[in-house]
């Protein structure tokens, strides 16, 4: 199959209606999210305070019936299941409550063998994510700034840094519908998320603004190796998913696959379309 050809063929300003899909679709959950909860998306007990308790059960547990009864007793609350080599067990998070009242509304339909608990205070989980939010913004400054030194040009640097905009709401609308919640391990996958978009729209405009070559052929070049790698780091995070013992593994990983295959589109159709037709109209003068 003759993939230069098709792309060739292909009206590439219908493929930059897709990731323009997934990037209003993002926004409206993420809108969604605040208008329901006063908060644009989850945070964890460390980015917000409260009391993250885990449990170890001698048995499977009913979640759902379990996080309703806690809800009803202490307001918010979260419950997953753990489960691995160390055995069954709960890891619960509630708000700034005693533990001991958890753990005893816990034992009334659960067989308790122990448990441990965190507790982060309001003033210094906000202060977490205060230092959080700046060292977001900060990387993302940095990013900008260096994608605009090194292609000193407004629209390819737009159309880089427009992917990466892309992958970062999609994969935190994704976070919301999977019921992820932001903590400081999928903060730090969301900081990987940069980089990573980054670099496959840095190998494509690199490429594209080559003038040797026909431009169908350096699109193809460029998606071929991207592809590549992108299926590399994939492949290791799917089997991070599937052997990881603890949700904060399994949430780390699933956050850096949605935004691997977020940025599939987000670079492939919207920015090399957006190079595409900045260089077609330049050519054409």
């Amino acid at each position: 199959m003759n993939l230069s050809g098709t792309y060739a063929r292909a009206n590439y300003k219908h493929l930059m209606l897709i990731p323009l899909a997934i990037l209003l679709l993002s926004v409206g959950v993420l809108v969604y999210t605040h208008q329901t909860t006063g908060e644009w998306f989850k945070r964890s007990v460390e980015l917000r305070g409260g009391t993250e308790i885990t449990v170890a059960t001698g048995g499977p547990s009913d979640v759902s019936a379990l996080q309703s009864a806690l809800e009803k007793r202490f307001g918010d609350a979260s419950v997953r299941e753990l489960g691995g080599a160390g055995g069954r067990g709960l890891l619960v998070s509630v708000g700034d409550v005693d533990p001991r009242d958890v753990v005893g509304v816990i034992k009334e339909s659960t067989d308790v063998i122990d448990f441990s608990y965190q507790r982060v205070g309001p003033a210094l989980g906000e202060s977490f994510w205060k230092q959080s939010r700046l060292a977001f913004i900060t990387a993302f400054f940095f990013m900008a700034v260096v994608v605009f030194l090194a292609f000193r040009t407004f629209v390819p640097s737009v159309a880089v840094i427009q992917a990466a905009v892309t992958d970062v709401l999609a994969t935190l609308a994704a976070m919301q519908l999977l019921n992820i919640e932001m903590s400081l391990f999928t903060f730090g996958a969301v900081m990987l998320i940069i980089g990573y978009s980054v670099d496959t729209d840095i190998l494509l405009t690199t490429r594209m603004l080559r003038r040797d070559g026909d431009l169908i052929e350096r699109i193809m070049s460029s998606v071929k190796t991207g592809l590549t790698m992108t299926a590399t780091a994939l492949v290791a995070l799917l089997a991070l998913y599937a052997t990881a013992s603890t949700p904060a593994l399994r949430d780390f990983s699933m956050v850096l696959i949605v935004a691997l295959l977020a940025d599939v589109p987000a670079t492939y159709f919207m920015n090399a379309g957006l190079l595409r037709m900045w260089l077609e109209r330049r050519n054409s003068r």
